[in-house]
C-alpha cells in the first residue's frame, strides 16, 4: 500500500477481525494472501518469524493442559502475520507524518518522532544481525549457542550507543517539542480498494454467519 493511514486503517480492522473469532481470522488471512506482496516481505526479512515461537510454546501449553488451542493459534497466528505484514511495508518517514496529521504538530510530532526512533533502531539490529551472519560466514566461524552472548552484548552496547548519538543530535539542534512533518501521502485505487476490503471483513466477522465456523469446532 502507498497510502500509510489506509494501511494502517486497515491492519487495524483485520487485527480486530482475527483477534474476534476463526472466522474473521480466516477473513483476514484472505486478505493478507490477496492483498499484500505476501510470502514476498517474508523473503525480503526473515527474522520478524520468530515472533511465532512465543506463540508455540503457548499453543503447546495449551494443547498439553487441555484448552482451546487451535482457536488461540489460528486467531494470534494471523494476527502476527498482519502485524509483521504493516512492519515489513512501513518506511522510515510514514509514522511520523501519521502521528502529525492524526494529532498535530506538537503531540503528534512527539509521539511520530518516538515512534520512528524506535522503528530505526529494530532496523538497526537487523542490519547489524546480517552483519555479524555475513562475518561470520567469511571467517568460516561456527555460530553456535557460544556466540549468542557476545554477540547479543555486542548488539546491547551498538543500541546504546546509537541512542547517545541519536540524543546528542537532537540536542545540537536545540529540540524542545514538536515540529512540523510535510504530510504528502500517495494513494491509489488497490489501496482504497484493498482497505475497503478490510472494513467489509471486519464487519461481516461479527455478523450471524460466523456462528457456523463456531458450531463446527
Amino acid at each position: 500500500m502507498q497510502d500509510p493511514r489506509l494501511r494502517l486503517l486497515s491492519v487495524v480492522v483485520l487485527s480486530i477481525a482475527a483477534f474476534s473469532g476463526i472466522f474473521g481470522a480466516v477473513l483476514a488471512f484472505l486478505w493478507w494472501l490477496f492483498c499484500s506482496e505476501r510470502p514476498i516481505l517474508l523473503k525480503r526479512s526473515w527474522w520478524p518469524t520468530f515472533a511465532f515461537l512465543p506463540l508455540a510454546l503457548v499453543t503447546i501449553a495449551l494443547w498439553v493442559t487441555g484448552e482451546d488451542w487451535f482457536s488461540y493459534v489460528v486467531r494470534l497466528g494471523v494476527v502476527l502475520l498482519i502485524a509483521i505484514y504493516a512492519y515489513q511495508d512501513q518506511k522510515p518517514g510514514e509514522f511520523i507524518k501519521i502521528c502529525a496529521w492524526a494529532f498535530g504538530p506538537k503531540r503528534g510530532f512527539d509521539m511520530g518522532l518516538a515512534g520512528e526512533m524506535g522503528f530505526g533502531s529494530i532496523r538497526f539490529l537487523e542490519d547489524e544481525v546480517r552483519r555479524v551472519r555475513q562475518a561470520f560466514l567469511l571467517k568460516g566461524i561456527p555460530s553456535g549457542t557460544r556466540s549468542i552472548l557476545p554477540i547479543s552484548a555486542g548488539l546491547v552496547f551498538a543500541l546504546l550507543r546509537r541512542a547517545e548519538e541519536q540524543a546528542d543530535l537532537l540536542l545540537v539542534r536545540g529540540y524542545e517539542r514538536g515540529g512540523i512533518a510535510c504530510a504528502k501521502f500517495p494513494s491509489s485505487r488497490m489501496d482504497v480498494f484493498a482497505s475497503g476490503i478490510a472494513v467489509f471483513f471486519l464487519i461481516l466477522g461479527f455478523l450471524p454467519v460466523r456462528e457456523f465456523f463456531i458450531l463446527i469446532q
